[in-house]
């Protein structure tokens, strides 16, 4: 099963791509349509949030009134915090449960507006933000929701900055054109990308050849590095840790060239990205090696037993090599057994 977490800024387009993905044969989790099942009238969510913030957010159907729920939270980051730790645990549990009933093969995208800010990048395969300009949002929003101007700049304020959601994209889909341009591009990030790297991380194969920029949707990205790190320490079991590659022994961390349009990195060092990064996973004495491959393969870098062949052994140990099933990216998992005394 390949994980996509889908995410993007109000009014950036993030609907259109979802619709898509669902018509090109994606399993999509929308966390809007669970958080409206969370709090649905007679749900224990709606009563908390009553309890929370009073009878007023209720309407005469006994439903939530969302406009006066909005009023209150775009308006106090607190009473957004509080709405938050209410809804988002009951959207996991039932998004939890529809990604479980999925099909082993399937492509799952988990539609989630607020992707970045409630840290949950690191666990999806692929990252995709839909993006366009906050002036071009705050037009849309007045012009086809016909919202006040300030109103609308006050939600882009309450959710992560573009350059945010940039940081933690594996891929981006640009809405600043016409609706037919963001469509192709999306087809092709499906074809390009999201078929073969499902394809590879199902016959636990690294990808064999990187593909072109262009249909991979880079354009936009930086921090790899950074990204792929995050992805391997949200699977990781116990007595493994990752790291830059060659931190060890001193280096200055993982490959990644800067200059790539967009934000800036994930983390220090990751100042952009060509495609290209390398990061180690070192296991403790007495942890089990195989354990962490599995994790490492299931994180989205299958083994490779050629490059393995190619390397032979490491003075420190016996290691492994694992490669992006990812066909956009060329990235070096190397996992490394330390001896006791290391």
């Amino acid at each position: 099963m390949l994980r996509v977490g889908l995410t993007g800024g109000i009014a950036a387009g993030k609907s259109v791509v979802s619709g898509r993905l669902a018509e090109r044969g994606a399993v999509i989790v929308d966390a809007d349509l669970l958080a409206r099942e969370a709090v649905a009238p007679g749900s224990p969510g709606l009563d908390e949030i009553v309890s929370t913030f009073g009878p007023s957010v209720v309407g005469p159907d006994d439903a939530l009134d969302r406009p006066a729920l909005g009023a209150l939270v775009f308006a106090d980051a607190t009473a957004r915090e509080r709405l938050n730790a209410i809804v988002h645990p009951r959207v996991r549990s039932l998004a939890a449960a529809l990604v479980d009933g999925a099909a082993e093969d399937a492509v799952v995208v988990e539609d989630i507006p607020l992707l970045v800010e409630t840290g949950q990048a690191g666990r999806f395969h692929l990252v995709v933000v839909v993006d366009a300009p906050d002036a071009l949002r705050i037009d849309r929003m007045v012009r086809r929701r016909g919202m006040d101007p300030d109103d609308a700049g006050r939600r882009i304020a309450a959710q992560a900055s573009r350059t945010e959601r940039l940081r933690a994209a594996d891929a981006v889909l640009p809405n600043d054109r016409d609706l037919d341009d963001l469509l192709a591009a999306t087809d092709a990030l499906w074809d390009g990308r999201i078929l073969p790297f499902r394809d590879n991380l199902a016959a636990g194969r690294p990808a064999p050849e990187q593909i072109g920029p262009a249909a991979a949707g880079l354009a936009g990205t930086s921090g790899l590095a950074g990204r792929i790190r995050a992805k391997l320490a949200s699977v990781l079991p116990p007595g493994a840790t990752v790291e830059p590659e060659g931190e060890a022994e001193g280096a200055s961390g993982a490959s990644g060239a800067s200059g790539a349009s967009g934000a800036s990195g994930a983390s220090g060092g990751d100042d952009g990205d060509d495609g290209r990064a390398a990061a180690r996973v070192l296991v403790a004495p007495g942890a089990d090696p195989g354990a962490v491959s599995a994790a490492v393969t299931a994180a989205g870098f299958p083994r490779d037993p050629g490059a393995e062949l190619r390397r032979g052994r490491s003075a420190g140990g016996p290691w492994a090599v694992h490669r992006p099933a990812d066909p956009a990216v060329d990235a070096t998992v190397t996992v490394a057994f330390l001896p006791p005394s290391a």
